[in-house]
Formats: structure tokens, sequence, C-alpha cells
């Protein structure tokens, strides 16, 4: 189309439309990228200009002369009808906006290069590189600055007019009608100053407050250590041996009573009564030595015993290849003393001191295994708590508690290394320097306060006490204790809450406990990470003269009365009143057990598979006795409750780092586990029928 150009620089409304231009546009125009054709001109309908369609502007150039254009064959006449036709159309009003308030855009000033729009984010500002960020909010200086230097070039620049302020003119005569971007941006405006406003502390300073997964404070004091282990008595304890100790085909064995002492500098004596002064046996105890786990074995027609064992371990490197070549490191036991006995207090003790007797050895290096390389080198730390706790009677409140962390160290390194360990000690939170592959995965971010830490001799105590980094120079394939210490409970409760109450009226009585897993335990509140309790142990002591009500005879003589799921037990007596005695459970086993002094309720997992979470079960027992006159006048106010928990921390102790001098290539692993020993106080009540809370019916046992 043929457009006439103006020396002004601005489009003409009035001038007149050019007919032969017009005709030289139609004709020149190409069609799908060919050129027209004569025979284009019989379908003279494909170019139409409709009354109701509002025209584009046509625009006409004045220089440029019909002479000038290149000639066309001639249109019909039929189209110059139709072009000559077309007459020119007002512009519509806007039912918006006035645009004769508002200035004329300036169209050549668009052939100039606008300058690029800065950006929103302060960060990515390169004026605002120099600016530094606050510690305490990182976000103010540079809000801050952008404001001083946007008011500075609007003083600065207000008489000057851009050539983009036309655009920014019709942008907000806009925006003044569209009432969603005003809110838009006034809700942006209002984030800003929030955003202005933000205080971030730091939370590696000692003083910030902590975060809702740390609620441990370094200040926070604790009390004096809790345990139920009795000190070593001075006339030694008395035990039980195995006579003779090895097997023998050809003679039975049986348990002798003994009397074992150790000595201040690490002598295991064995006497056969108290009160002599030459031991009949004694070894010394030595760094390969280990304590087994205890456990129970058969003695006698009254029940079991309490078994323990010490071991000269020696660790070797083995290959095997079944069911894939693989490389192991196996322990070959070999048995040093085994003993046994019926008192659980004296028992307990005994392992105790035992311990603590290993963890004092001096530490000695076998020079026969320093040159010795092994194929694969490893690095195994076990962390074990201990927790002893009281807990009130009827919510089940911690009323006093101790939670004692031991580490252990097994080892597996070619020549002499040292070894460091890194703690979430809170002396050291934000300090800590280690490399990547040192760093060991946590499930944890708390920070804990180490209290009366103990060390093993292989320890730098000088570096720990400087640094918070525990520096160790690891016993070669021996595994021993290399600290222990003492923290504050991490949990408000423990992972279940048991109620107890007994009743006595006349010669009946009647024992009914309620067990519940606990939703304020942190384990508790996610199923699909829930951790069980195992072993659950829950005791119930019982005088003396109330053991023969728990056993009866059998073909093979006495045994104890056992309670399971859905089938309780009887004493076989039946009360004037008709109801029988009986003692049943709605979980695991009950049974009394002469090894503890106790009824012993025996469950294997908390919470059960079988039962929702929250599902309570129930212990109960109804006694008759003979007379009253078998009714003692106090009898012990506790139960004692006792499980373990895998991959867990009573204390949040966590290994946060291991690190090997001059080696990267060891293999690391460290193993959580958490042991519960802790009693809970006797509901004391004239009856049980009366209402108890989180119970509808107390008496009955719902059963699975």
């Amino acid at each position: 189309m043929g457009i006439r150009k103006d020396n002004s620089s601005s489009f003409q409304e009035d001038e007149e439309i050019d007919m032969d231009a017009v005709n030289w546009q139609i004709k020149g125009t190409p069609i799908n990228g060919h050129p027209t054709s004569p025979r284009s001109a019989a379908f003279s309908s494909w170019v139409t200009f409709e009354e109701d369609e509002a025209p584009s502007p046509i625009f006409q150039n004045d220089h440029i002369g019909k002479s000038e254009s290149p000639q066309y064959p001639s249109m019909p006449d039929t189209n110059r009808n139709v072009v000559g036709s077309f007459k020119k159309r007002e512009r519509p009003k806007s039912m918006f906006v006035d645009f004769t308030s508002v200035q004329k855009l300036d169209f050549a000033s668009l052939r100039k290069p606008l300058s690029p729009i800065k950006a929103t984010n302060p960060f990515l500002d390169e004026s605002l590189r120099d600016v530094q960020p606050s510690p305490i909010n990182p976000f103010s200086s540079f809000f801050e600055e952008q404001e001083k230097r946007s008011r500075h070039s609007s003083i600065t620049s207000a008489p000057v007019r851009d050539h983009t302020d036309s655009f920014y003119v019709i942008c907000q005569e806009l925006d003044t009608i569209n009432f969603e971007d005003y809110n838009k941006k006034r809700s942006q405006s209002e984030a800003l100053e929030q955003l202005k406003q933000l205080q971030i502390g730091d939370p590696d300073c000692p003083g910030s407050p902590t975060l809702p997964d740390d609620p441990i404070k370094p200040e926070e004091p604790i009390g004096p250590p809790l345990t139920f282990a009795k000190p070593q008595p001075k006339d030694g304890w008395t035990m039980m041996l195995r006579i003779p100790e090895k097997k023998n085909i050809m003679s039975s064995r049986h348990w002798g009573p003994i009397c074992v002492k150790l000595s201040e500098t690490g002598f295991v004596q064995l006497f056969y009564e108290k009160g002599l002064e030459k031991p009949f046996r004694e070894f010394k105890l030595e760094i390969c030595h280990e304590v087994s786990e205890p456990k129970l074995q058969n003695y006698d027609d009254n029940g079991r015993i309490h078994t323990v064992r010490i071991d000269r371990i020696a660790y070797k490197e083995k290959r095997k290849y079944q069911p894939k070549p693989l490389i192991s490191h196996a322990a070959e036991r070999e048995q040093v003393i085994k003993l046994g006995t019926t008192d659980y207090e004296d028992f307990i003790s005994f392992i105790k001191v035992v311990r603590d007797a290993l963890m004092n050895l001096p530490a000695t290096m076998d020079l026969s295994t320093v040159g010795l390389n092994y194929i694969e080198e490893e690095i195994t730390v076990d962390v074990k708590d201990e927790f002893h706790g009281i807990l009130s009677k009827r919510e089940n409140k911690i009323i006093q508690h101790s939670v004692v962390t031991h580490i252990f160290v097994l080892s597996f390194l070619s020549g002499l290394a040292d070894c460091r360990l890194g703690l979430n000690d809170i002396l050291i939170k934000g300090n800590e320097i280690v490399s990547r592959h040192d760093i060991m995965p946590t499930t944890t971010t708390k920070w804990i306060k180490l209290y009366d830490c103990q060390f093993h001799g292989a320890v730098d105590e000088e570096v720990f006490h400087g640094a918070r980094m525990v520096v160790f120079n690891p016993l070669d394939a021996c595994k021993f204790e290399l600290m222990r210490f003492r923290t504050v409970f991490a949990e408000k409760t423990l992972p279940f809450t048991i109620r107890t109450a007994a009743c006595v009226k006349g010669a009946e009585v009647e024992l009914q406990s309620w067990l519940v897993m606990s939703t304020g335990f942190s384990s508790n509140r996610d199923p699909l990470t829930q951790v069980p309790c195992e072993n659950v142990m829950i005791r119930y002591p019982v005088p003396n003269e109330w053991v023969k009500n728990f056993r009866r005879d059998s073909m093979l003589g006495e045994k104890s009365l056992k309670a399971k799921v859905n089938r309780q037990a009887s004493f076989g007596s039946t009360s004037v009143s008709g109801s029988e005695p009986a003692m049943r459970v709605t979980l695991g086993t009950a049974k009394y057990e002469h090894a503890y002094g106790s009824i012993v309720w025996r469950i294997n997992r908390l919470p059960d598979k079988n039962s929702a979470s929250g599902h309570p079960h129930c212990f109960f027992c109804h006694l008759e006795l003979g007379s009253d006159r078998e009714v003692p006048s106090s009898f012990v106010g506790h139960v004692e409750v006792e499980f373990d928990m895998p991959t867990t921390s009573a204390s949040k102790a966590t290994v946060r780092s291991i690190s090997v001098e001059d080696k990267t290539d060891v293999r690391k692993w460290v193993n959580y586990s958490a042991h519960y020993n802790y009693k809970v106080e006797i509901e004391q009540k004239k009856s049980l029928d009366l209402e108890v809370d989180d119970v509808d019916n107390p008496k009955e046992c719902t059963m699975q």
C-alpha cells in the first residue's frame, strides 16, 4: 500500500486515500509466498471491506508519486467501486479512559533503544553489589540502600522527561480501574514491609533461642545420679559357679555356691566361703575381656537363675564366598568364667562393677598386631543409653531420673592412626571443622550438654577440654568403652504410660494395671517412623508368704501358673462370693518368676502389631489368701518396668563425625540403642470398682 510520509513525523488523519496505491497493494501482495496472477482477479470477492468492522488505519505518503510506483495490470472496475466506496470512519471513543487528557504518544521515540528494566530482586541488582547484608536481617540493608537511591534519582531527574513516560502514563491510567492489580500491589508492599521488620537470630550464638526440635538449654541443671545397682559389698557377692566348669559327657554338672570379690588391682577372686583369705582361683581382667549379656537359665524346680559370662574375645578377618564374596571380622569367644545368682540386685551390681573395672584398665598396645594390614578397614561406634527413673503413681510424671550414655568402639585399622570423634556437644555448636567424607548422617538437630565425662586411657583428655573433640588412639581389634557421660532426658514422657492400682479387702487382694502408648513421645507421633519397645518386663513384687498361691504341682514337679492371651490362670479355689481367683492379661504372658521374686508381665513388642497404637492393655490379678493374717502390714509400693528400644537414644546423643588420620576409605558404622529401667508407684484403693480416668471399666480387660 502506498504510504505518504510527512516531515513532522506524525500521522495526519485528514489525508485522502490514493486509489492507485491501494490497487498496487492489492495486486502486488503475494499469497502464501507466491505472487498474484491475473487469474486471481476473477475472484474479486476475497478483498472486501465490510461496514460492520472497524477498518485499520491506512496512511499515505505525499512524497511517493504515482510515477515511482511500478506498473501492474489494472484491477477490474468492481474492485475500484468497492475501494472507492470506502469512507473514513471516526475513531471510537474509549469507554474506560479519557485519552484526550493523555499526552500523545511519540512513536518516533520508539526507534531509540529502550533502557533495560531494573531487576526487582535486590540481590540481583549489580548496583547493590557493594552493600553488605546485615547479620540480623539480610533484607533490610538492601531495601534501605535501594530506597535512598530511588529518592535521590527522583529528585535529580524530576525535570527531565524520559521517552517512555507516555507508556507509563497510560499504564497508570489503566491500573486505576483495575482493582485486582491494586490489591496485589498492596499485598506485595505489605509483604516487603514484613521482610524489613524480620529479625533473624544467630542459631550458633550460645544465647540464641533454640529451635522447636532443640529444647535443651545449656544452663539446665542436672540432679544427682540415680542407679538401682548396689555398690560392691565388702565381703563380696554370693554367686553360683558351674561345676565342673567344662562340659563332660561322662559326668553331670551342677551349681555350687561360692563367694566372688574384685580387688583394686583388677583381679577377680573366687572363694569357697565368705571370710576366707586365700582364693582358690583368681584371674586378672584384660582389655580383650568382655561381659556377656545377662541371661536366664534353668536352675531347679523353683525356677531359673541369672547367668553372666566373662569371655576372652579375639577378632579375625575372614573372607566369605557364599552367597557372594565378602570380608568380615568374626569374633572368636573363649569363656573365662560363668557365674549365676538368684538375687537380681547382686547380679546387676556385679555386672556394673566389672564393666567399670574394664574401662579403667590402662591402654596397652599389642605390638604383634601393629603391622597387620587389613583388607577391609572399618570402625564401629556403639552408643548405648541407660535410663533410670522414678515416676508418680497417677500422671506418670518423672519425679527423678538419670541418663548415662556409654560409647563403645571397635576398630580394624592398619598401623597406628589417631581418630577424632565429634558429638552434638552444645559447647562446640557452630565451631565444627571436619571434612565432608567424615560427616555421619544424623536424625536429630538437638544439642546436648555433657556432664561427668569419664574417658578411657586411650583418650587425650586435654584436647577434649580444649577443643571438645574426642581424640583417641583406638585399640586394635578390641571392643572397649571409649567414654561415658550423663545428660538430661530429652523427652517429656516415656514411650508408654502404666497405671497400677491395688486393693486389699480382708483376705482378698486385687491388682490391676492399664498400659497405653504415650502420644507425647516423639517416636509415637508418626506410625511410619515409630520405634517399638522390645522385651518389655513389668514386675510386681510379691511377698514370700504369697508365693505358694502361684505354684501348682505337676507331673514334672512344681511349676508356676502362667496366664496368656485368651487363657487365664486359675488358682483353683472358689471364694464365698462365687468368683474364681484368676490372673489374666490382654497381651503377652504373666507368671511368677522366682529369679525376680515377682509376677512378671512379659510383652515381646509394644505397640502390638495386631492392635491400634492407642489401644490400652490390661493385667489383672485376683488373689484369695487363707486368712487376713497373710496380708503383711506393708509391702512394696511400686512396680518395676524394664525394656529396650533399638535405633534410638534416650539422651539424643549423636555422633556427628568420625575422622581417621590419613585414611579416607575406612568404613564407618554407628549403632544406637537405649535401655529403660524405672519404677512406678502403685495406687492404694479401697475398691477397684471406682471410676478411673481414661478407662471405661477398669476391672474388665478387653480381649484382643
